[in-house]
């Protein structure tokens, strides 16, 4: 049989075609061979004997493989042709695929872009507008160079939003539907990636232009918003004080009504005092104190406050002024930095 395998591996191993084609030449060839080999040992003949009748009988390795191929050589074609529809169906589905991902990613961008867009038009820029009418950004800034574009490329943003909103859907939408309709050229699909990408990179520009427009204005502007606040911030420190002297003078009186006022004047100035940027405006122009330890202060002279409450609801003198002491000692800090000067 080692005899047999042999000659079946000169036949078959350089037959053309796929692996399976030569696994079937091979078998059916085996079962030629064994038959033939059968017929002579049935004739009287040994084994071996037979089996070599059998292999002179069907010729050469190389005359045997020419007429298999010359015989079988015709199912080729069809398996290379399978072969190749194989192929191109694999990639024209990742083609598909892949072309349906930068579609729908280069879509994503164009939404998020024009949401961006939107929310600044319709929030945020008119909130910078107001800002910019009370104030709290400097006007002066337009009369800088490199800057007062900033401004106006806001405006513009603004007035082409509200005047122009509904060209800005109504004339892409249109090319679009012309586009779709007049251009039938084979190269089609990458003309429309193509036109959505250069729409994804002109909306970008007007993203970083608006974003960078209030950043940068905004930063600019927020001195003019420290000199508002610090007047504020002290005349709401200045408050305190006085509320503070009119529960002296009330509990002096005996005048406990009033003092209760006074209390709720100081509970109140004091809220003002710790909310927002007004604490602060304090600090900055009066190192060491940060403000951190400033508000750390101020909570405190929070905390001792509604001991004084409590007092001038029980009409407890004596025990009114140990909570005013406590709270003025609290407080004092924070008085200090407000009285003096800003630089």
């Amino acid at each position: 049989m080692d005899k047999l395998e042999h000659y079946l591996d000169q036949v078959c191993r350089y037959v053309g075609g796929p692996r399976s084609l030569r696994e079937h030449l091979r078998e059916e060839l085996r079962g030629h061979l064994l038959d033939a080999a059968a017929r002579y040992r049935a004739a009287g003949m040994p084994e071996e004997e037979a089996l070599d009748r059998a292999l002179a009988d069907f010729g050469g390795p190389e005359e045997v493989r020419s007429g298999l191929e010359a015989t079988h050589g015709h199912r080729l074609l069809p398996v290379v042709i399978d072969k190749a529809m194989q192929w191109k169906e694999r990639t024209m589905r990742a083609k598909w695929l892949w072309a349906s991902w930068a579609y729908l990613a280069v879509g994503l961008v164009l939404v998020l872009e024009v949401l961006f867009i939107l929310f600044n038009v319709v929030y945020l820029v008119p909130k910078y507008q107001k800002l910019r009418y009370d104030g709290l950004i400097d006007p002066a800034m337009d009369e800088e160079q490199g800057v007062a574009w900033m401004a106006r490329f806001l405006h513009g943003l603004d007035a082409v939003a509200g005047h122009l909103g509904a060209w800005a859907v109504i004339v892409p939408a249109v090319a679009w539907g012309l586009f779709e309709w007049r251009v039938k050229s084979e190269n089609k699909p990458l003309i429309r990636l193509a036109a959505l990408g250069t729409a994804a990179v002109a909306l970008m520009v007007v993203v970083v232009l608006t974003a960078g427009s209030q950043i940068v204005s905004f930063y600019l502007g927020a001195p003019a918003a420290g000199r508002m606040v610090r007047p504020f911030a002290v005349e709401q420190a200045g408050a305190i004080d006085a509320a503070v002297n009119g529960i002296e003078q009330a509990v002096a009186r005996k005048d406990w009504a009033d003092a209760g006022k006074h209390a709720d004047q100081a509970s109140a100035a004091l809220n003002q005092l710790s909310s927002g940027p007004a604490l602060a405006s304090l600090a900055p122009g009066n190192q060491p104190m940060p403000t951190g330890e400033l508000r750390s202060h101020l909570r405190a002279a929070s905390d001792a406050l509604p001991e004084v409450r409590q007092a001038i609801r029980d009409r407890d003198a004596g025990r009114l002024e140990a909570a005013l002491k406590e709270f003025s000692k609290a407080y004092g800090p924070v008085r200090e930095v407000a009285k003096r000067p800003a630089r």
